[in-house]
C-alpha cells in the first residue's frame, strides 16, 4: 500500500487550491483525519465534501473508504521514538519519559499479538522443525532481531544460518538453498530490491519462504508461503524492535514447548550462563 505522503508528493503539482489545503491538513493531522468521515474531514480542513472525494480519487484510491484505510495504515509508520518523546515533552520527570516509552512498546506488542494467529506461528514452527537448512535474514535494523532469533534457534535446531553474518552479498549467501530448506526474512518498508530478489530466488529453488513484515499485504509478503506481522514503528529512524523481538521469543517458546530435547538444551544454556557468573 502506498504511503500517503508519497502519494501526495507525486500528485501535488496537479492539485487544485482546495486539494492543496486538504493535503496540508492530512499531512499535519493524519492521526485525526484517519478516523473522520468525509464530511467531518471536509469541515475540519475548511473545504467541500466533494473536494475530499475528488482528492481521494486524485491520489489513486478507489473512493473515500480506500483513502481512509490508507490513512489508518499511515499511522503505523508514525509511532516512532520521536513521537513518544513528544508525548512527554515539558515533563521534567525522567520516570514519566521511560514509562511513556514502555507503554508505547507494550501497546505495539499487544497489537502484534492481535495481528497474528497462533496457527500461523505453529505452522512456521512446524516448517522450521522439518527444514533441512534454515536461512534467517533481517533487512536493515531487523538484522538485530535476526541475530537474536538465530542464537536461540541454534540451541534447538540444526543447520541454522544467519545470512547477515556471512560477510557476503545476501543473495550469494543463499545460492545453495534448495527444496526442503527454509528462508525466513524480516523486512519492513522500504523493502529493498535485493531482499525481494532473495525471496524470489528461494521460491524459484522451491524452498519454503517465511516472512515477518508490516502487513499481510506487504511487498515482501507476496513472495511468502507463511507471513507473520509485526508492528514496527519506523525502522531505521527512531523505530522500535520490541514487537519483533517479542514475536521471535514466541516462536522459540512454541518450538521448545513440546520438545524435551529443546527444553533440555535451553536449561543447560541457562545453567552454563549461571556458572560463568558464579566463577567471575
Amino acid at each position: 500500500m502506498k504511503r500517503i505522503n508519497e502519494a501526495i508528493s507525486e500528485k501535488y503539482p496537479a492539485f487544485t487550491k482546495g486539494q492543496r489545503v486538504l493535503a496540508a491538513y492530512v499531512s499535519d493531522h493524519c492521526d485525526k483525519a484517519a478516523f473522520m468521515s468525509s464530511f467531518e474531514l471536509a469541515d475540519a480542513a475548511g473545504v467541500s465534501q466533494s473536494t475530499v472525494m475528488r482528492f481521494a480519487v486524485a491520489l489513486g484510491y478507489n473512493g473515500y473508504g480506500a483513502f481512509q484505510e490508507a490513512m489508518q495504515f499511515e499511522l503505523k509508520n508514525r509511532l516512532t521514538t520521536l513521537s513518544r518523546f513528544e508525548t512527554t515533552e515539558g515533563d521534567p520527570n525522567d520516570r514519566s519519559l521511560f514509562e511513556g516509552i514502555a507503554a508505547a512498546d507494550a501497546m505495539n506488542i499487544k497489537k502484534m499479538a492481535d495481528l497474528n494467529s497462533v496457527d500461523a506461528i505453529r505452522n512456521l514452527c512446524t516448517r522450521l522443525t522439518f527444514s533441512s537448512k534454515i536461512y534467517v535474514y533481517g533487512q536493515g535494523y531487523a538484522s538485530a532481531a535476526a541475530q537474536y532469533l538465530c542464537c536461540y534457534l541454534r540451541m534447538v535446531l540444526q543447520n541454522v544460518c544467519n545470512v547477515n553474518l556471512m560477510g557476503i552479498e545476501p543473495l550469494t549467501a543463499i545460492s545453495d538453498i534448495d527444496s526442503g530448506d527454509l528462508l525466513l526474512i524480516m523486512s519492513f518498508p522500504t523493502h529493498l530490491e535485493g531482499t525481494k530478489k532473495m525471496a524470489a530466488y528461494a521460491r524459484y529453488r522451491e524452498a519454503c519462504v517465511a516472512t515477518i513484515s508490516e502487513s499481510s499485504g506487504s511487498e515482501i509478503a507476496d513472495f511468502s508461503d507463511i507471513n507473520l506481522v509485526s508492528e514496527y514503528g519506523d525502522f531505521g529512524r527512531n523505530g522500535t524492535l520490541a514487537p519483533l523481538i517479542s514475536l521471535c521469543g514466541s516462536i522459540i517458546s512454541l518450538l521448545a514447548r513440546n520438545d524435551e530435547k529443546a527444553q533440555k538444551k535451553l536449561r543447560l544454556a541457562e545453567e552454563a550462563a549461571c556458572f560463568v557468573l558464579q566463577e567471575s
